[in-house]
């Protein structure tokens, strides 16, 4: 047995909790930056904040007018960003559930929100690419690093902003980008795309180091992210099932089915081997 496999036996497959009380589609589900509580939205216009190691429900915020597409919260976890299909961006208190303030500037839906590393600002990505002016299509997803905005879109780009240089780098796919995510050395990128492919950038010279395939992702948004070790990948699939490829050489290692319906969000622990996935099915589930 290899060591991949051998590590693979160890990746988080037993569901070890349900997180109930969203109706409809929970949209996504993101850990805090600890991994101590996580935050989840959706289809009923609420945010939701859980122990996901207990299973208790601590707080819900109620604002949005339409559904909310995505959550993060603050480093030291005392606020949280929200935004929807409202068109708005929400900064919120997380001890009062007070909204402190609203982000007005989208012309359309707004699919993705996050901090940078300090908390002092807020980066989004909407329908009306407003994120990055030179994008065609929607911007599905935004990251930041320390000196960098690193978005995707469905006009099959990953674009790469450097704050300081004021310089864009363009990496095309080709394919339509509904999530990117960055491994935890920030050295790789990750892309979902829709023609159910996740591809493996170099962060720096944007070249394709490796393809991801097998699971089914043609027409929803959907998370795919890396293990804290950055040894594996994991993607959610339209079908309710959640995989796990071997880094470099991309061999499916486990698949096990996680939802009735499409996986549309995974986030993993920032040190633990424990995961969560939320989906259309309205259910959030922790898994060990």
């Amino acid at each position: 047995m290899s060591s991949s496999e051998t590590i693979a036996q160890h990746l988080p497959r037993t569901e070890a909790r349900s997180l109930s009380g969203h109706e409809g589609a929970v949209l996504a589900v993101r850990f805090n930056r600890d991994g101590n509580y996580c935050l989840s939205c959706g289809k009923d216009r609420t945010l939701r904040l859980w122990n996901p190691h207990t299973g208790a429900h601590v707080k819900t915020y109620k604002s949005h007018a339409r559904e909310v597409r995505d959550v993060h919260s603050s480093s030291d976890n005392a606020k949280l960003v929200s935004c929807g299909a409202d068109r708005q961006i929400f900064y919120w208190d997380v001890a009062s559930g007070r909204v402190i303030r609203k982000f007005r500037g989208h012309n359309s839906e707004v699919n993705s929100v996050k901090f940078n590393e300090y908390n002092a600002v807020v980066v989004s990505a909407g329908y009306d690419r407003t994120t990055i002016d030179t994008f065609q299509d929607s911007v599905m997803s935004v990251n930041l690093t320390k000196t960098e905005i690193i978005a995707g879109s469905v006009d099959g780009t990953v674009r790469t902003f450097d704050i300081r240089m004021g310089r864009e780098t363009v990496d095309n796919l080709g394919h339509p980008v509904n999530c990117i995510s960055l491994s935890n050395d920030s050295n790789c990128l990750l892309a979902n795309c829709l023609d159910s492919t996740v591809r493996l950038l170099d962060k720096s010279s944007g070249e394709l180091l490796q393809e991801y395939k097998g699971h089914a992702c043609k027409s929803f948004k959907m998370d795919c992210c890396l293990t804290n070790d950055d040894a594996f990948v994991v993607g959610g699939s339209e079908d309710g099932y959640v995989f796990f490829w071997e880094l470099v050489d991309a061999p499916v290692v486990a698949r096990f089915r996680a939802h009735s319906s499409v996986v549309t969000s995974i986030s993993y622990h920032p040190t633990k081997a424990c995961m969560l996935t939320s989906s259309v099915d309205g259910s959030i589930r922790v898994w060990t």
